[in-house]
């Protein structure tokens, strides 16, 4: 019996609004310009940006091996890339300034998210696990508040937040402790087969769905269903996963 639904946020539920890439990141590369002129190395643009990209790069390598890596970690990186002494303050409050340009942008809830969480919510308990990148589980959160979501859920697990990306265990457990629920009474949405219908199935969980409505990845292990639009879990729910959601 399904009590619990957790959810992975990027790519599953949200996605990067069109003007996000653009506005934000400007902002970041301000702000870079800015901490290596402060730490007495004026840098070019194109060598901020040179040095996102490859502090962004050893991120990946993290992540595909299993690692957290913090904003913290990505900034101290990217000073090394562009030269900069190490001056752990101007590293924080940098990685400070650069995790909070995320709420310059806005985000855009994919299909089904707006009109099926208030009601699943209404019968399931819900969380997200969610790896984190620059934008930190303080950030997503407030994201959630401005689309009126974030009291929906009673479980959050943030890999900034908890030192753990997925497909590990731990990442999964810690949003179903909050939740109070079992691995064995949760189903898991999420877009990618390596981290979250793997690490759902590791964990016990019986059920995982791949979320096709934003990407459609191939991979291992198979999910028990996909689904491109949220809207989908209700007959999923009623006929396949044997729980019918109460009438709306």
């Amino acid at each position: 019996m399904i009590k619990a639904i957790t959810f992975d946020f990027w790519g599953t539920l949200f996605i990067e609004g069109p003007e996000y890439a653009g506005q934000v990141k400007n902002l970041r590369n301000e702000i870079l310009l800015d901490a290596a002129s402060e730490a007495g190395v004026p840098a070019e643009p194109a060598a901020v940006m040179e040095a996102w990209r490859q502090a962004a790069l050893d991120f990946d390598a993290a992540w595909n091996a299993g690692q957290a890596m913090t904003p913290f970690e990505r900034v101290t990186r990217i000073f090394a890339y562009l030269g900069l002494p190490y001056d752990e303050g101007l590293v924080a409050l940098t990685t400070q300034r650069i995790v909070d340009a995320a709420l310059q942008g806005s985000l855009v809830p994919l299909p089904g998210v707006l009109e099926a969480l208030p009601k699943l919510a209404q019968r399931y308990t819900l969380g997200i696990v969610s790896d984190t990148g620059v934008s930190t589980g303080r950030i997503l959160r407030e994201q959630l508040m401005r689309h009126k979501l974030h009291d929906l859920f009673s479980g959050f697990s943030f890999s900034d937040e908890t030192g753990v990306v997925k497909p590990h265990a731990e990442a999964f457990l810690t949003a179903l402790d909050e939740m109070g629920a079992k691995p064995q009474e949760a189903l898991h949405i999420g877009d990618i087969p390596r981290t979250d219908i793997a690490g759902a199935f590791q964990t016990g969980y019986p059920y995982a769905v791949l979320f096709t409505g934003h990407t459609h990845r191939n991979g291992q292990p198979e999910p028990s269903a996909r689904i491109g639009n949220h809207l989908e879990l209700f007959p999923l729910l009623e006929n396949v996963f044997g729980h019918p959601p109460r009438a709306l």
